[in-house]
């Protein structure tokens, strides 16, 4: 019973004390814990920008200045013609005894007339061409008594030709043009009817080794 008693009076004592003691500080809401947070929020915000330093401006790049190109020179060569084969000429003042094997001097133009405008005893040649391109021949004579001169004949390939001529002795050169071309030449009398061969560099004449 006594324990009973204290029990109760305790209760009584307590409960007389809260009532005289102050009040406590009201518990907030969810709704203003939020508005606390985000007024923090935004605060913290402001402070973090304030202390980002302030980004320079970099000067615009240079261009680089272009480097003016000079105009390319295109200098054209001279358009330079193929060689054409040298044409055969006939000296005007060699007379026979230039090339001959028996030394005879060069007699200024007095040999330098045509060969078929000399008189005199003649005799047939008949020359052979045994090359294979075309020929053409020239005869000099040696001063008889009378008369000396020069003359030509042409003849194809394998081609042969007989002509009456000044009986004498001669210088002959000749310009072969073919697959290989040439320039037969030679010494030779002639005071009989006979044939000469034609080679491409030399003239074989009857007797004569071939």
């Amino acid at each position: 019973m006594k324990r009973s008693m204290f029990v109760l009076l305790s209760l009584l004592v307590i409960a007389a004390l809260s009532a005289c003691a102050p009040q406590g500080t009201p518990t907030p809401s969810v709704a203003e814990l939020q508005a606390i947070a985000m007024s923090n929020a935004q605060t913290q915000i402001a402070l973090t920008a304030a202390s980002i330093p302030t980004a320079t401006l970099l000067p615009p790049t240079a261009m680089p200045t272009p480097i003016p190109v000079q105009p390319t020179v295109i200098v054209q060569q001279p358009v330079v013609a193929p060689p054409t084969q040298p044409a055969v000429i006939v000296p005007a003042a060699v007379a026979p005894g230039a090339s001959g094997n028996n030394g005879a001097a060069v007699e200024d133009n007095e040999c330098g007339g045509l060969l078929s405008a000399v008189e005199g005893p003649q005799a047939d040649v008949t020359f052979n061409n045994t090359t294979d391109g075309d020929l053409s021949l020239y005869l000099y004579s040696y001063k008889t008594e009378f008369g000396c001169g020069v003359g030509n004949i042409s003849l194809e390939p394998l081609e042969s030709v007989t002509i009456s001529v000044p009986k004498g002795c001669y210088d002959f050169y000749g310009w072969v043009t073919g697959s290989k071309d040439s320039t037969p030449a030679g010494y030779g009398c002639l005071n009989f009817d006979q044939t000469v061969t034609v080679k491409k560099d030399t003239l074989v004449f009857p007797g004569q080794k071939k």
